[in-house]
């Protein structure tokens, strides 16, 4: 007899596990409590480690549909002064997965029942089930019910701004200010993302195209040619926050993945591609442990430690990036390692190649 599962949330983590879990042979249902996937997002760069997890979820034959992105970064990638002084020049050429939210989730959702609209206020209606996945996201109720209300996600003083433009553009990078930041890049050969983000203790209300350029208006040219590409329409504004660090992310037959156990900063791109990993570790866990409990234990292990010391660097990257006091002496060690590790021409650059 078959094992079955109900996982709370369709998102990345929820439609990545319960892929991972249909094909180890487990019956799932999906809950989840939007009518409809979303049909709008930004592009979602893939790790090595998430590639290979959406292999192992069946997810490799559908990168060939729309909304899917292989680039080289070409000339590689900048990091700047608002007043345009460059800093340091990461190496480009090497390959780049892209994928847009709403593409990608498409692509977990391929051939898996969800149950929309359907909200679960209270994770303790599931407790007859064999398996239930707490994947509703960074304001988890599953989470809070498993650890109670000091395991809230907590607010890090920052707010973002993103979006994705028609049209690439010359450089990418990240624009570093006190207390402040703007990011580019690609999203496929003629688009281009953005991402905006400052020190606030509150979100803002729209329009949000004036915030914008209220606050990165004079920054260097490239920071304001890509503010005049951005439609108002098409931004998206949101608080940013973190999951604490739980002790554990089983509690007897109910596990977190995704957000709802590691919601993490986006200075690092990490949160979509770890939660990918998820799904596919707890449905190769559950699968080949001797009991349920077992392979619990197993994903936990696995998972648990190394999402929190990403949740730790997501939220220090940010604190580096966004800066006051000392960025002047943050810029210049930057500067000065920059120049020390940039690669030398080859000899032989100028030999005729065969």
């Amino acid at each position: 007899m078959g094992h079955s599962a109900v996982i709370i949330g369709a998102g990345i983590g929820g439609l990545s596990t319960a892929r991972s879990l249909k094909r180890h042979g487990w019956s799932v249902t999906v809950l989840e409590q939007a009518a409809a996937l979303p049909t709008s997002g930004t592009m979602l760069g893939m790790w090595p480690a998430a590639m290979k997890a959406l292999d192992d979820i069946g997810v490799d034959a559908l990168r060939r549909t729309d909304g899917w992105a292989h680039i080289a970064t070409g000339a590689g990638t900048r990091l700047w002064t608002p007043a345009g002084r460059q800093l340091v020049t990461a190496p480009g050429g090497a390959d780049l997965n892209l994928v847009s939210r709403p593409a990608l989730l498409a692509a977990l959702a391929r051939d898996i029942d969800v149950s929309f609209a359907t909200q679960v206020v209270d994770p303790g209606q599931l407790d007859d089930a064999e398996l239930v996945v707490g994947a509703d996201g960074t304001f988890s109720r599953t989470r809070q019910r498993m650890f109670g209300d000091r395991f809230r996600a907590r607010p890090l003083g920052a707010v973002a701004w993103r979006g994705t433009v028609e049209g690439a553009v010359a450089e990418y990078g990240e624009t570093w200010a006190p207390e402040a930041l703007f990011g580019i890049t690609p999203a496929g050969p003629h688009a281009t993302n953005w991402y905006a983000c400052i020190r606030a203790d509150q979100t803002f209300n729209g329009p949000h195209l004036p915030h914008i350029v209220n606050h990165f208006g004079s920054w260097h040219r490239g920071v304001r040619e890509l503010i005049d590409m951005i439609e108002e329409g098409a931004i998206l504004h949101h608080g940013l926050f973190e999951a604490p660090k739980l002790p554990s992310y089983i509690t007897g037959k109910t596990v977190l993945v995704g957000d709802a156990a590691h919601a993490m900063a986006p200075f690092l791109g990490r949160g979509a591609c770890e939660a990918i990993v998820d799904g596919a570790t707890l449905g190769r866990s559950v699968a080949q442990a001797s009991s349920i409990e077992a392979g619990l234990a197993v994903f936990d292990k696995e998972r648990r430690a190394r999402t929190q010391r990403l949740v730790l660097a997501s939220r220090l990257m940010g604190r580096f990036a966004m800066m006051d006091a000392g960025s002047g002496i943050r810029n210049a060690a930057v500067g000065t390692v920059g120049r020390l590790v940039k690669p030398r021409p080859r000899r032989d650059s100028t030999l005729p190649r065969h």
